[in-house]
């Protein structure tokens, strides 16, 4: 049994997935679409493709935040994680650049990692143009969600020591392994939401070969240097399968001598941000989350230094 119970005003709302999930219902779960005033629709031209970008302005316009959303690789789009990109926005007051990168099965890895390290690029050059300002770059830092954590993160490694390398990332509740068999996922494997046996189902949707579970792109935990990246806020759900992710990613950042500033949230389920307007305790973590990004970006030298 957990050491702590799940937040209340969750468990009232949740049901866990005794299924692996069917891809069509999943995309067409999202519900209402949300109000996006004030935010401008964009096409970031990338070699050989392009890809939709949401931007929205900040009243501190000295670095951009770009968003990766989460969704298991398969699902997700600017719509469906509209407010969560509106809550860094409006929480670090630094414009935030939200991506629709493309999602599995269609595009298997490495489609969704050569998306995030392409766009950030991309950003670094053109976000100023996009707000009004003269042509020039722009200092980025990353963030996102799940698997979209898992691409802000691989993003960052792949731009370590090049001049659009991040300056600071916000990662919740990531996947940054490909092991199967670590604790978490089989003492949250049922009964939270996120079940072991959909992130299964993910994984070999948007994986091509059991073999990629071991490519440093899909799993960074295993990349054989992480001190080229920035400083980090790094969050966790207690009751997690992913939890242990989390927790590996730490330990390696911290060996690395990376700044990292990590919480767990002991009664929150994966994919808690998604719960704050009927969560007390989800809405105070991303609260203090967004605080500690901001303390970041904040505290980053003008030069786009990395500690």
């Amino acid at each position: 049994m957990p050491a702590h119970e799940l937040d209340p005003q969750i468990a009232a709302l949740l049901t866990a997935r005794a299924t692996p999930p069917d891809l069509r219902s999943l995309r067409e779960s999202a519900g209402a679409r949300p109000h996006t005033a004030g935010s401008q629709d964009h096409v970031a031209p990338l070699p050989g493709r392009s890809l939709p970008v949401r931007l929205y302005p900040g009243d501190r316009d000295d670095r951009v935040v770009v968003f990766f959303h989460g969704g298991g690789f398969v699902k997700g789009d600017l719509d469906s994680h509209a407010t969560q990109a509106r809550t860094l926005n409006t929480a670090t007051r630094r414009p935030v650049l939200s991506v629709q990168y493309r999602l599995a099965p269609e595009h298997r890895f490495p489609s969704a990692y050569d998306d995030a390290v392409d766009v950030v690029r991309w950003a670094h050059t053109n976000t100023a143009t996009l707000l009004g300002h003269p042509p020039g770059p722009l200092a980025i830092a990353v963030a996102g969600t799940s698997a979209g954590a898992n691409l802000a993160v691989g993003a960052a490694l792949a731009l370590a020591h090049s001049p659009s390398a991040p300056v600071a990332q916000l990662l919740a509740y990531p996947v940054v392994s490909g092991d199967p068999t670590l604790p978490s996922r089989v003492q949250f494997a049922e009964g939270y939401g996120l079940t072991s046996r959909a992130i299964e189902w993910f994984t070999e949707a948007y994986l091509s070969d059991p073999a990629q579970r071991r490519d440093p792109r899909f799993a960074p935990v295993l990349a054989p240097d992480l001190a080229g990246l920035p400083p980090t806020v790094l969050v966790g759900a207690g009751l997690d399968p992913l939890r242990d992710d989390a927790r590996l990613l730490q330990e390696r950042l911290r060996a690395s001598g990376v700044r990292v500033l990590p919480s767990e949230e002991p009664t929150l389920p994966h994919g808690f941000w998604k719960y704050t307007g009927v969560s007390d305790a989800a809405h105070d973590a991303v609260v203090r989350m967004c605080e500690a990004f901001r303390g970041l970006l904040d505290g980053t030298g003008a030069d786009g230094g990395h500690r």
